[in-house]
């Protein structure tokens, strides 16, 4: 699979609308399994709600994609909260909206409405990131240059990992793999062929995404 976006952290958000309680329950999910013990998990905490509807998209083999609304009218709980997420293009998330009836009808209108923004209030509140992938390389960096590479890290949001300190610094780091080739030479130029590097693994590695 391709770089995607996804939420930052698992989380939650609340919020009244005309009396009524919404709770929307948010986590990463990297399987229809985990989004369904997920919505298990959520659904025992909050037994005593009204509702507690449903969304989740999934990528493995294939995209997978589900809703539920609970009891609520059909579409309006679960299909604007799936929407927030296609609308968004996250992929390996799982939403569950709980809902404490406080009286009130909202009507279909006003249902559709409180789903899908307590679903993107809430993601607006957790964060997004992007999943990359990227090629790990292990850097072997003498210790007078080590503060000055960590200087030009910093600078260029490179994260520095898995450091260990004897005869010479080691750590690893992670590029993007359309910018491997380009780093890696301007590393070489910049520290004159001091620093080593060595290439390990690909791997997923998550990105914030600023918001707009």
């Amino acid at each position: 699979m391709e770089n995607y976006k996804t939420i930052a952290k698992t989380g939650s958000f609340e919020k009244d609308i005309k009396k009524s309680r919404f709770i929307a329950h948010i986590a990463q999910t990297n399987s229809e399994a985990e989004a369904k013990a997920f919505i298990q998990k959520i659904r025992e905490q909050e037994s005593g709600a009204t509702h507690n509807c449903t969304a989740y998209i999934v990528m493995e083999k294939i995209k997978t994609e589900r809703m539920s609304d609970d009891g609520e009218p059909s579409g309006t709980a679960g299909s604007p909260i799936l929407n927030v997420l296609q609308q968004q293009d996250l992929l390996n998330v799982c939403v569950v909206v709980t809902r404490y009836f406080g009286g009130i009808k909202l009507g279909a209108g006003g249902l559709i409405r409180a789903y899908s923004s307590t679903t993107a209030e809430a993601i607006r509140d957790i964060g997004l990131v992007e999943n990359r992938i990227q090629q790990g390389f292990e850097l072997t960096i003498p210790y007078h240059l080590f503060d000055k590479f960590e200087n030009y890290a910093k600078n260029e949001k490179i994260i520095l990992e898995n450091k260990q300190f004897a005869a010479d610094i080691k750590c690893e780091i992670f590029l993007d793999l359309d910018t491997t080739d380009q780093a890696i030479q301007d590393i070489k130029d910049l520290f004159q062929n001091q620093i080593t590097l060595k290439e390990t693994k690909k791997t997923y590695k998550q990105v914030p995404i600023e918001a707009n």
